[in-house]
């Protein structure tokens, strides 16, 4: 292997971990197959690794990004909520490797803030001329080639609807493609002097769910996995679900036919990108010859709930938004072990430690997450005793949350309401039974309660004493910006 390899991170926006066929909780078909089709990214486990229980420190684009790009906690960062303060770090995942030599570059979606912030990269997408600077300059490209005629809501879908239809532009003009194809100019144009670390940054399958029709029909006849709906779900949520839900609600009862439209477009998306994916990796095999050479990985910034338990979009605590696909492939020369699944919970903290560690650079003190590369080497090697993710008020007072999973069990406790769950995730993955409602639980919901109330002891929010959590007011997120 070179001395520095080229990077390559794939990037998807709103993937929940389970929606990819090597995933061990993939659903299943009739005969026991993964249901969802995504055979260029299982084949990454080939060569690498799958860590099976990868999750985010926010379950929110913003914070979550913030905490891939500079290694850092959401507390650390300042951005535990949808906040809009400008992204200031000291060191981040791209900036490490431009100092070290690489010519970075990210294509498609970034949600930086301001608008333009580069986050360490030398240069950003769009490279379309007449483009205005933002997340991506898809929807200018769009509205430029179709000469104003359409634009990216034409076809009536909106972001963060659960509404789905097929896509009312051509495959090609479709923002996974586009995206693609802005991927592969940078590969044509790039300096071969220098190592890349090339971040491919997918729109989807964040909604609007709109699949080139080729992949809504790969799903939209199949007898699709029904969501899970916990028996606790009335009592948390059951006087949120309105009559009425608007298409862009966070809960909704809809109906079969409704559900199953969403889940097909989403699957058919999440195809989509593995297609795309096939398409870049061909051409870096056959066209550019640095596939070889490149450590891949594949990851997102948060789930989507996709009517599990009622509930839509991101946000909470539980598997269907917290937890995310993360795999990722060595490059040839490699000496690490290979075709891993790892069931050890880690997060996207994790991701820069580990990029650079492969690429040889020092990991600066400032970072908080460590190099997954011990955990390759070795699963059961000594670890963090437990996972922490956090969010303030973002749908509703009753969607905060701070949540601790470990190898056993999941605890989520909401500090301005106070409600609780505890679920038994090495047995109940899709997290049917909330244990902190039964007396029974009484000694374990305590031992979780004070891992909790030790974690965020000094926390200026005033979450715990140390021993004790406490509930807070709203004011505890003052400046919070709701997405």
């Amino acid at each position: 292997m070179a001395s520095q390899p080229n990077i390559l991170l794939i990037m998807a926006d709103q993937h929940r971990g389970d929606a990819i066929g090597a995933d061990p909780h993939c659903p299943t078909d009739s005969e026991g197959y993964p249901f969802v089709h995504t055979p260029e990214l299982d084949n990454l486990v080939e060569r690498g690794a799958l860590f099976s229980r990868a999750y985010v420190p926010a379950p929110i684009c913003v914070p979550a990004r913030q905490s891939l790009w500079s290694g850092q906690t959401p507390a650390t960062t300042g951005a535990t909520n949808w906040y809009g303060h400008p992204w200031e770090f000291e060191h981040t995942l791209a900036g490490e490797l431009t100092d070290a030599g690489y010519q970075t570059h990210l294509v498609g979606k970034t949600h930086s803030h301001p608008r333009g912030n580069h986050v360490g990269f030398e240069r950003m997408g769009p490279t379309h001329v007449g483009a205005s600077l933002r997340d991506d300059g898809y929807a200018e490209w769009l509205r430029d080639r179709s000469g104003g005629a359409y634009d990216k809501h034409t076809g009536g879908l909106e972001s963060n609807t659960w509404t789905a239809r097929p896509s009312h532009v051509p495959e090609h003009e479709h923002p996974t493609t586009w995206t693609t194809t802005k991927a592969l100019e940078f590969l044509d144009e790039r300096d071969e002097d220098r190592p890349f670390f090339l971040t491919v940054s997918y729109q989807r399958p964040h909604p609007p769910f709109d699949p080139p029709r080729a992949f809504w029909e790969m799903y939209a006849d199949r007898d699709l996995p029904t969501p899970v709906v916990g028996e606790w779900v009335d009592d948390a949520f059951g006087d949120e679900i309105p009559t009425y839900p608007p298409t862009d609600a966070w809960i909704a009862d809809l109906s079969p036919h409704e559900i199953d439209r969403a889940r097909a477009a989403y699957y058919g998306l999440v195809t989509q990108i593995d297609f795309q994916v096939t398409r870049l990796f061909e051409a870096m095999w056959r066209e550019f010859g640095v596939l070889d050479d490149t450590l891949v990985v594949y990851t997102s910034d948060h789930g989507e709930m996709l009517g599990d338990h009622h509930l839509w979009r991101k946000g909470f605590p539980f598997e269907g938004s917290a937890r995310v696909p993360l795999l990722m492939q060595f490059p040839d020369g490699c000496d690490y072990p290979t075709e891993r699944v790892i069931d050890r919970p880690v997060g996207l903290e994790d991701v820069m430690p580990t990029l650079l560690d492969v690429a040889g650079v020092d990991v600066p003190a400032s970072v908080e997450g460590r190099s997954l590369l011990s955990l390759v080497e070795d699963p059961h090697a000594d670890w963090r005793p437990y996972y922490h993710g956090e969010l303030g008020p973002s749908w509703t007072p009753e969607d905060a949350t701070q949540y601790l999973v470990d190898d056993e069990y999941k605890y989520a406790w909401n500090p301005h309401t106070g409600d609780e769950f505890l679920f038994d995730v090495a047995e109940d993955r899709r997290e049917k039974t909330n244990l902190a409602v039964s007396s029974d639980n009484e000694d374990l919901l305590a031992a979780y309660r004070s891992k909790l109330a030790r974690h965020l002891e000094g926390r200026e929010e005033g979450f715990s004493d140390g021993e004790t959590l406490r509930t807070v007011g709203l004011d505890a997120w003052d400046g919070m910006e709701t997405p």
